[in-house]
């Protein structure tokens, strides 16, 4: 009895054991496949995260390389800046120690040679001396001993300048004009055409009718005249005249004082070789041309290029082109 109820218990704790066995494995089994499963689901998260790391390093990569490139052109900038500037400060050194001379003679250069051709093309002296004041001002900046001669110079341009604002050359100009509406009133010594006589004048001798026929006048004059001209040879003497006393207009106009001085004589010798002494209007216009031709002619077209030309060799020594 004893031995079986011995039996009949190692048998029922042999069932709980093995039960117990069959629940442990089952334990483990569940426990392990959560395992795998909980495996899977971590590798499954480390291959994102090892994605992401490598998508966020691609990234981070992009960026690094725009950062170099950005501050590779802010540091070629920099290089550009700093080298306009030592351009730049170069520049102003130069204008310091002589850049500046040399921009400040081209500049009177210009005023000095506009003067002249205002005085060229209109004659007006006291225009022209401004310009001239002007350019030896902006000399007059430049501290260096160097430019006192082209000032010199200047200033003998504008003393010719003074003194020809007081010669009125616009009014010389109409008065060889009104000279020219005189000259066809000037008396010059043409031929005169011989009397018609259709009968002989039997009161004179044979000689003096044929004499009288021949086209020869024989006239009186006071003073040395030319010998008489035909009504085609005097037109030409008046056109001579006119012709010099126009060409005369226009040398005053143009300042060309050889060629005004020129036309004058011209004028003068064609009065004295082809016009009657006697007649008034002849003689008042060669005193006339006389006045004219003397001494304010050289007040009234001044030559002014020493100026130009002094400021022109300093620009030249300073290496200007």
């Amino acid at each position: 009895m004893t031995q079986d109820r011995l039996s009949s218990r190692q048998t029922g704790m042999t069932r709980w054991l093995v039960l117990v066995i069959l629940l442990l494995a089952c334990v483990i089994g569940a426990g392990g496949w959560l395992g795998w499963q909980e495996y899977l689901r971590l590798q499954a998260d480390k291959a994102d995260v090892v994605g992401q790391m490598e998508a966020l390093k691609a990234d981070m990569a992009a960026q690094r390389s725009e950062v170099q490139g950005a501050l590779a052109a802010f540091e070629k900038k920099q290089a550009e800046q700093a080298a306009q500037r030592v351009k730049d400060q170069a520049v102003l050194t130069d204008m310091k120690t002589g850049g500046q001379k040399l921009w400040l003679i081209n500049e009177a250069r210009a005023l000095a040679s506009l003067a002249s051709q205002r005085l060229l093309l209109t004659q007006d002296a006291q225009a022209a001396r401004r310009l001239l004041e002007a350019a030896d001002g902006v000399l007059a900046r430049i501290d260096d001993p160097t430019v006192l001669t082209a000032r010199q110079a200047l200033a003998v341009d504008m003393d010719k300048l003074s003194r020809a604002g007081k010669v009125d050359v616009q009014g010389m100009v109409l008065q060889l004009g009104a000279l020219r509406q005189t000259v066809a009133e000037l008396a010059v010594p043409v031929e005169e055409a011989p009397p018609e006589r259709d009968v002989p004048d039997t009161s004179q001798p044979w000689w003096q009718d044929m004499l009288d026929r021949m086209p020869v006048n024989i006239r009186h004059h006071e003073g040395r005249v030319p010998l008489p001209l035909s009504a085609e040879q005097a037109s030409l003497v008046r056109l001579t005249l006119d012709g010099s006393l126009q060409q005369a207009q226009l040398a005053l106009m143009q300042g060309r004082g050889e060629a005004y001085q020129q036309a004058l004589t011209n004028a003068e010798l064609t009065l004295k070789e082809w016009f009657r002494n006697d007649d008034p209007r002849a003689s008042h216009m060669r005193e006339v041309i006389g006045e004219m031709g003397g001494r304010q002619m050289a007040y009234a077209l001044p030559e002014i290029g020493a100026g130009l030309a002094a400021i022109e060799a300093l620009k030249r020594k300073e290496g200007g082109a």
